[in-house]
């Protein structure tokens, strides 16, 4: 049964079996849609009366659109031939042809229909249409159906002028006119996605010769269009190779994408790491000096206060007014509560409480991190400088060279700091 379907292009009818057949076909679906080869699945359409219908169909879904438009069309078009025929013989406004040639192109459209469904084709009219059309389908394609009869020219013979049609102002009589000739011209187009009606398709033509009527073309016709149905089948072959080439492609390319991305990810997380650890070193330095020049200021102001607060003591002995002395000392007493206050030296304070290895702050590592972020591994944006105003072009405007009495801090005064250099 695969193998019969594969034959007839994918898409398998069986006209109107009877209730016998239909049950035996039932009965070999089940049997065989579990060998369906893979990427493929088997269905079925027609348990209970009408055509029945068998459909190879790709898993990927590309021929879904044409099994469900065969599955639905079979209550919206005629698929018995006699009743084809019948529907061609009440109407057949859609064919260029007398009256005369009518029968000669039915029994064409029966051969035809006999010859498509040998090939597990067959010829139907749309119920919708205006105009019935026959619609051939086999090798899973469909073509239209369309005759016309040529003319022939003869020559005029006037009427007679009791029964002249003419208008007395029609000076010019011709010499010839044309009648039907009998002779036939077949075409068939191709219908683009199960629909009706002429299109930039493909055609075939057939017409009557002086060797070979129309009948006799049936089979060659057939061939035809096999051939051409084949050369679609390997076109859509090759554009499904070729698409599913540039999807590996594609695929590929975007695989590489991401593996370099993924490459330099590392790559910029390790230089991050690197600098984050060698600024780890640089700030905990950095605030290790900070904390022991501060330092060094407090315990030389406390030095500096506790022999100030000396003199002050010496002074208060020297004296003669008990007032001024009782004032001395005062200040002297405050000045060593502030002496023990900043010295770094003195128990249970200064740099005796202050952990000697500090885990730096994201923001005390930032000026060791070469423009690293301290957060992410990332580079941060330089920001924009401020454009001066133009009030403040002049750099040197409201400067003086007057010193600037800047208050009283502990350490001596104008020595230049070793650590900062």
């Amino acid at each position: 049964m695969i193998e019969q379907v594969r034959q007839a292009g994918g898409i398998l009818r069986i006209p109107d079996p009877s209730p016998e057949e239909r049950g035996r076909l039932r009965r070999a679906f089940d049997a065989a849609r579990r060998c369906a080869p893979d990427g493929y699945q088997l269905k079925y359409s027609g348990r209970e009366k009408g055509d029945f219908f068998l459909g190879l169909l790709r898993d990927n879904g590309l021929d879904e659109t044409e099994w469900n438009r065969i599955r639905l069309q079979r209550s919206r078009v005629i698929t018995d031939v006699d009743d084809v025929i019948a529907a061609l013989a009440a109407d057949h406004s859609a064919f260029e042809i007398s009256e005369e040639v009518l029968p000669r192109v039915l029994s064409i459209v029966r051969l035809i229909a006999q010859e498509a469904l040998a090939r597990h084709g067959d010829v139907t009219i749309s119920k919708k249409r205006k105009q019935p059309r026959p619609l051939l389908s086999v090798h899973g394609r469909t073509w239209e159906l369309s005759f016309k009869e040529r003319q022939k020219l003869v020559q005029f013979v006037p009427r007679t002028s009791g029964r002249r049609k003419t208008y007395d102002w029609q000076r010019v009589t011709p010499a010839y006119r044309s009648e039907p000739s009998g002779e036939l011209d077949l075409q068939l187009v191709e219908a683009h996605g199960g629909g009706y009606g002429y299109g930039a398709g493909w055609k075939k033509d057939c017409a009557d010769s002086p060797k070979r009527l129309l009948e006799e073309q049936i089979t060659s016709l057939f061939r035809a269009l096999k051939v051409r149905a084949e050369e679609q089948e390997r076109l859509r072959l090759e554009r499904e190779a070729e698409q599913r080439r540039l999807r590996e492609e594609r695929e590929r390319a975007e695989a590489e994408r991401q593996r370099l991305a993924a490459e330099e990810r590392a790559c910029r997380q390790r230089d991050w790491e690197a600098a984050v650890a060698a600024a780890r070193v640089k700030a905990a330095e950095a605030s290790r000096l900070e904390r022991f020049g501060s330092a060094l200021e407090r315990w030389q102001g406390a030095r500096e206060i506790r022999e100030f607060c000396a003199a002050l003591d010496e002074a208060a002995g020297r004296a003669d007014d008990a007032a001024e002395a009782q004032r001395f000392r005062e200040w002297s007493v405050w000045g060593k509560a502030q002496a023990n206050r900043i010295d770094p030296t003195a128990s249970r304070s200064g740099l005796g409480v202050e952990v000697f290895d500090t885990e730096p702050t994201p923001d005390e590592l930032r000026p060791f991190l070469d423009g690293w972020n301290p957060h992410r591994p990332e580079k941060e944006s330089v920001p924009a400088e401020p454009t001066p105003s133009r009030q403040q072009t002049d750099v040197w405007r409201g400067v003086s060279a007057v010193p600037r009495d800047q208050g009283w801090k502990p350490g001596p005064r104008g020595r230049a700091q070793w650590w900062r250099l």
